[in-house]
């Protein structure tokens, strides 16, 4: 009978011992290699062959990002980077981007996404708010982005594919009642990022 006491004893606390040992390995895996969500900035947004009509918009929207992995051992795959253009939530464009792959801290620019609306139907108040921006020399967009990632590090893949929201708000386009082009006023945009 002490026999068998003993073996439960040992079977336990080797048990718990591996229990242990199991939960401070993923504790340290989880400090140390915990994704961050990657830093957005709008580096160019520039606008070519704008025209507004009565009821219409037409344009070309050049927009370059540069998004900045600040994580020291995680890869970030974006799978699915969808764009979209909007004037005060009127949207007016979007894209969608192939699946492309960033080191761990890297710094990567997207480069010259291309976004057309030609005599896309614009509601006549957005119109008149719009041209009235072009009076005072800049116009404000929005960009809205959705995103499906993937972290690894190595061989370690973390959770399933995470969906990010990036939020640019307000970015300026310098461009004046006559002209039909302008280009991003002020500099480079930091965007929010949520999951």
């Amino acid at each position: 009978m002490s026999d068998s006491r003993t073996f439960i004893r040992v079977f336990l606390f080797t048990f718990l011992g591996l229990m242990l040992l199991a939960g401070i390995i993923l504790l340290f895996t989880w400090l140390f290699l915990r994704p961050t969500i990657p830093q957005v900035t709008v580096t160019t947004l520039s606008l070519s062959n704008f025209n507004t009509s009565t009821q219409g918009i037409t344009g070309t929207w050049r927009l370059s990002f540069t998004l900045h992995n600040r994580n020291k051992k995680t890869t970030i795959t974006y799978n699915k980077f969808r764009t979209s253009l909007f004037y005060h939530s009127k949207f007016i464009a979007k894209i969608a981007l192939d699946r492309f792959k960033q080191r761990e801290r890297s710094k990567l620019t997207l480069g010259a996404a291309t976004l057309s609306a030609n005599n896309a139907y614009f509601e006549p108040r957005a119109v008149t708010d719009l041209n009235g921006d072009r009076s005072k020399g800049s116009v404000p967009f929005d960009i809205q982005s959705s995103v499906d990632t993937e972290f690894r590090a190595g061989l370690w893949k973390f959770r399933k594919p995470q969906s990010l929201q990036i939020f640019c708000k307000n970015i300026p386009v310098g461009i004046s009642s006559n002209a039909t082009s302008g280009e991003l006023v002020g500099g480079p945009k930091e965007c929010q990022v949520k999951e």
